[in-house]
This record gives C-alpha cells, structure tokens and sequence, in this order.
C-alpha cells in the first residue's frame, strides 16, 4: 500500500536515480499515457468483470440495500418498517432483514426486553444453517447477560460455537455468583492471561475480588504485562483493582504516554513503591520504541536504584527496540539483559540481531529458547538450518530443511533450492466441470455469498463463503475457485485455490488476468512482469475495486495523492486518477511508481518494501554493506511489511515459472541487498532479467 507521502521522498533524488532504461521517464511517459488511453474505452474496470456481477440491482436488491443501510444507522424504526414489509418475500436474503432487526434492537439504548426470548429463538431455529445464527445468538448472550437473564443465558449457552470473552465472564460472573466451585481457578486464570479484555470482564473481576482473592504479585503482573503490550487502557483498568493503588498512578501512567523522556529525566524513582517502578519501567519502553540508544543512556542516569531484576528487564525492553531500529548495539543490550525472561517478540529480535550481525552461534541459541510454537514457525526452521550449516551440522541443518521444503511460502522455496529438491507447481492441474460447479453455485451458503457480493456486501458475503466453504475437499475446492473466478470474486477464487492439500491448479492460486492491459505496461517501463502480478497478487488479489482503510485504491492500491502525482508524470489529465478502480488507469500510474521506486533504490526487495511502507523507511532498513535479500526481509521492523516482501516474492518466483523462467531461483531474485557504502551494490537476478529484456 502506497502513502500519501510516497512520492515526496523520490522527488529530491539525484538525476541518475531518477533515470531509467530509457534514459529518463519523458519519452516513456509519452508512450505510456497513449498507451492508457488507446486501452481505456474497452477495458475499463466494469468491461473486466464479470457480468453476472454487475447486473442492475433488482427492485428487492435496493430494498435489501436499504435495510442494511438503516442497520448501520441503528434506525430500529426503519429496520421495523423493512421487516415487515419483507414479509412473506421469497428471496434467499430476505433472513438478513430479519437478524439486522433484531440485532440493532440488542444493540439500542435502551436495549430491547430480551426476556422475549420467542423472536430470537424462532429467527435460530429457522436458520440454523446460515452463519448469522451463532452471530445473533452471541449478540443476544452479551445482552442477557448484561441484564443478568441468567435461565435463559445458560439455556443457549451451550449452542454457542465459537469462544467469546465477553460471554465467557458474564458465565464466570454467574458462576462465582452461584459460588461454583470450578470458577475461581478460571477468574484467576483470566486474570493472569494478561490480554485485553472486554468491559464485561472488569465487571467480573470486580465482582470476584473477595470470593476469589488474587494476590498482589498477581494484580502487578498483569498490569506490567499490558504495559508492555503498550495495552494503556486494559492496564489502567486492572490498576484500579490493586489495593492502596496512589492516586496519582492514572495521570503519570498518561503523561509517559504523552512524553516517557521528560517523565524520565523529571520523576524521581522510588524503588521500594511498586507503582513508581513500574511507572519507570513503562517510561524507559515508551523510550526505547522510538530511541532505543537514549533509553539507555536514560536507564544508566535515572535507574541506579533499580533491582538487578528491574534493570535486567528494562535492558530486555532496550534490547529488543533496539534489534527493530538495527542499532548494533542491540546485542550487548541483550546481554545486559542477564537472565530475565523474554517474551516471543523479545526472542524473536533477538535472533534478528544475531541474524543481521552474521552470529550463527548466537542465532542457533536464541531460536533454542523459544517455545515450541515459535520454534515451528517456518522462519526459524530455515535459519535454524542455516545456523546448523554454519556450524558444522550439516546432518541436522539436512533434515530441517528436507521437511521444510515440502511446504510451501518463502522459506520453503528457499529449502528446496538449498536442497537440491525441483519444485514444480502444477499449471495444468485439476479442472472442474460444469456439473461441479453448477452443484457448488446452488448450495444455498454459496448462493447466499454469491447474491450478498453481487450487493457489494462483502463483509457479509465473505462470512457466508466461509461457512459455505470450510469443509469442501479438493476438487470442490478447485470447483468453487473456479466458479468464484467466472462470478468476478478473485480474491476468494485465489483463496479456495490456496488451501488444496493434495490435488491442486496452480493457475488458480496465480491467475494472470488484465494482462493484455498489465504485459504492454511492464514492458513499457521494463518491469518484470512476473514481479508486477506476484506485488498485485499481495495487494489486492485482483479485485479492481478493492479499497483500503487508509483509502488505497485499485489493483496496485495506490493512494489518491500519488496517483495524482503520478498521472502529471506520465502526461495524464489529474481527473484520469479520480476513479482508481479503473483497471487501465491503475496499471499505467502504479507501474510507473513502481519503476519509480526500483530505479530510486535499485533493488527489487527494497522497491518491495517501499511499495508497502515508504521508500525512506526502505533506504534506512540497509545495513552499512550489501546484505543478502533473505536476510534484508526478515529483519524489516513492521511485522506487516516483513510479512508483505517475502509474500510478494514468492508470489514472484511462482509467476516467473509460470511465464517459463523455469531456472530462475528465488536466492538469485532476492540477490544481495546494497549497503548504505558506496560500491554494496547487489544485482538481484529480476533486475537483471528485466533490464535485459
């Protein structure tokens, strides 16, 4: 996803970054901007889409419409009017009318008399089999309990079928009422979970204080564990059930907030007062997020009256800011650190700092310490093994990789290549019928999807397809992947596709569509083709309308504001930006940032990241020298675009084969990262391939 601010990063680069194949973007842009138009009239985003999606609304589709928009307006009133006037209506929709009536009426001030329990358990049993059944059940539950309706709450406890922290400690708060025996462990277990939790809770804790007594330590813990998280709101609220609390602890807790650095060089610590440690501790974090090299300095002046196992702590905190900003010191920071537990992210970091400074020892220990779920997280199997290589293990470093290598993702191409095991996607896989998908597309949840997407709810049809959907085997997998490809849903076609276990189409998990409009684009701007639908496939999963909460927009989800900068680059009328979805437009403005960004930084995985978080943050992630591509992508500091660069690179490798770049290897496309020195410069094997087309 692209910012607002993108573009304003490039524009100050020097003329030879700004240059590209063709010597600088003026002739390019010419070509591109006749070549948008020459495409614009017969294939606009509508020409793309299927038909069947794009039908004019029928008179009882705009009813439906209108009732949905009155749910979000909690019109209890209007939502009456459209119930009752869908009576007696034969449309497979005309239930959701119905549940948004009675789950706004739950919803009002005040809510409706729930002790009516006829209207909910009628609408329950008629429509057991749509997911809107548990919904209005766990809505009704919040309700009864909140009223403490308790015959009929434990009646339709036991039909709820997923967990729910808000009816889970209205239950426990029933339990503890009725003094049920088994209940204080649970309380107790709640307590220490140390998660955010629903205000139901704190109802419950307060309700429990005397017959279920949870020790000091205890009440401390979690409110230290939320601070950590950086969970302000839930460590307040579980402040306020610690005896003797001061007073004062709610607005200091706020003005760290606000400024953890003058708090720290202001407060004095008291360490023989819990809330004035714990208030320093949560400073010295507050610090660290953003500076890690001054909460240390911090900690040295301010902190001397520490405990050994305060400092140690603090140092954790430190150490682990400290791996995410790269500061080289993050690792004699996790050595002061001593012997104080860390928490996954906390590890994980670690074995980051170590990873980036080349020490396997100390990588192959730190990826030791981890649970067992983390230690089985693909990731850490892979640098584990090359850890295990670069200590001499090479019979152990075999095995992780042997059987990482038969999954699939990033690390698993990577394991593959690095053992010498041909990975060959199946491109001429199983294909469905007619009567297969004809059989799927009448299910009534898939019909449901089907008519809720058509009505552009997609939250709601999305629910319905995964209900619809959750058990299919392969081949039904493969036919409602296809049937969602021809109804113009390719995100869910692209999903189906993704979860096949044995028997797959590889065409269906990396569709090439657009591509008499994507092909002429890429070779415009001598983009890799492959690399610009494996960063689509990320971005969107080719749904032309698709639109971000920050306001991306379209296939390549560009930002309003870059595209517009963009569209006066490229020689376009600033109103060619204004509708994004349209296929054309998108493609010829986001290939052009793209070429933008990779001739600015002059490599694919840092064009990638880029692409999702800014061209700066991607500059400043370098190391002082080249580093290679794996190592680059696994120690991006946001989880989402260390997540985002491995996806679209795979995504990348997976295209290339599909285009016929059989030899082509995901190693070489990631290449070795230039460095913040001169002369780091590391071609990866996609701009080569590129720029010598």
């Amino acid at each position: 996803m692209l910012t607002a601010a993108s573009p304003t990063g490039l524009l100050g680069a020097s003329s030879r970054n700004r240059q590209g194949h063709h010597g600088s973007f003026t002739v390019a842009a010419f070509y591109a901007a006749a070549l948008v138009f020459s495409l614009m009239p017969d294939n606009s985003a509508r020409a793309m889409n299927t038909p069947a999606m794009d039908r004019e609304w029928t008179a009882v589709e705009r009813d439906l419409r209108a009732a949905r928009d009155a749910y979000e307006r909690r019109d209890t009133r209007s939502l009456a009017r459209h119930r009752e006037a869908f009576r007696g209506r034969d449309h497979l929709l005309s239930h959701y009318v119905d549940y948004w009536a009675l789950s706004a009426s739950l919803a009002g001030t005040p809510p409706a008399p729930v002790e009516d329990a006829a209207a909910y358990r009628a609408f329950l049993e008629r429509h057991a089999d749509s997911p809107l059944a548990d919904a209005l059940r766990r809505d009704w539950l919040k309700a009864l309990g909140r009223q403490d309706r308790w015959d009929t709450f434990l009646a339709e406890l036991p039909r709820v079928a997923v967990d729910d922290d808000e009816i889970a400690c209205h239950h426990l708060r029933q339990r503890v009422a009725a003094r049920d025996p088994g209940a204080a462990s649970e309380v107790r277990a709640l307590w220490n979970g140390a998660r955010p939790l629903p205000e139901a809770c704190y109802a419950l804790f307060a309700a429990a204080r005397t017959p279920v007594p949870i020790g000091l330590a205890e009440r401390w813990a979690r409110v230290r564990r939320l601070l950590d998280d950086n969970q302000l709101a839930d460590a307040r609220y579980s402040a306020q059930h610690i005896d003797k609390l001061p007073a004062w602890f709610e607005r200091q807790t706020a003005a760290i907030a606000l400024n953890p650095g003058a708090w720290l060089e202001k407060e004095r610590l008291d360490p023989r007062a819990a809330a004035s440690v714990e208030l320093f501790l949560f400073a010295v974090q507050r610090v660290a997020r953003s500076d890690a090299a001054r909460a240390a300095v911090l900690l040295d002046k301010r902190g001397k009256a520490l405990t050994p196992a305060d400092r140690e702590r603090a140092w954790a905190h430190i150490a682990h800011f400290g791996a995410q900003q790269h500061d080289p010191t993050a690792l004699e920071w996790y050595a002061a650190a001593g012997a104080a537990p860390l928490n996954a992210a906390q590890t994980a970091w670690k074995a980051r700092a170590a990873l980036r400074a080349g020490d396997w020892k100390l990588l192959r220990q730190a990826i030791a310490s981890m649970d067992a779920a983390q230690q089985r997280e693909s990731a850490w199997r892979y640098w584990r093994a090359r850890a295990e290589t670069a200590m001499g293990n090479a019979a152990a470093a075999a095995e992780l990789r042997t059987a990482l290598a038969r999954e699939s993702g990033f690390y698993a191409l990577l394991a593959a290549e690095e053992s010498g095991i041909a990975v060959q996607p199946a491109w001429k896989g199983w294909k469905p019928n007619a009567q297969d998908i004809a059989a799927l597309a009448a299910r009534p949840g898939i019909a449901r999807a089907l008519a809720l997407y058509r009505l552009d709810l997609r939250h709601e049809g999305f629910r319905e397809w995964q209900a619809a959907t959750r058990a299919l085997d392969d081949a039904a997998l493969l036919a409602v992947a296809e049937l969602a490809r021809q109804q113009g849903i390719p995100d869910r076609a692209i999903s189906a596709a993704d979860r096949t276990l044995v028997t797959h189409d590889f065409t269906q998990r990396y569709p090439m569509p657009y591509r008499d409009l994507l092909a002429p684009q890429a070779k415009n701007w001598s983009l890799d083709e492959s690399w610009v639908y494996g960063l689509i496939r990320q971005e969107s999963r080719f749904m032309a309308e698709a639109r971000s909460s920050a306001g991306a927009q379209g296939l390549m989800q560009l930002m309003p504001a870059t595209a517009r900068w963009a569209a006066t680059r490229v020689g376009l009328p600033p109103k060619a930006a204004r509708n994004l979805s349209d296929v054309p437009v998108n493609l010829a403005l986001g290939t052009f940032y793209l070429k933008h960004v990779l001739d600015d930084l002059g490599h694919p995985v840092l064009a990638t990241a880029a692409y999702n978080a800014g061209p700066g943050r991607a500059r400043r992630w370098r190391a002082e020298g080249a580093l290679e591509g794996a190592i680059y992508a696994e120690t991006i500091p946001f989880n989402e675009t260390r997540d985002y660069v491995k996806k679209v690179m795979a995504n990348t490798w997976y295209y290339a084969q599909q285009n016929g770049q059989t030899t082509l290897k995901l190693s070489g496309m990631l290449g070795r990262v230039p460095g913040r020195r001169e002369g780091d410069a590391g071609v990866s094997s996609l701009v080569a391939m590129a720029v010598s087309r």
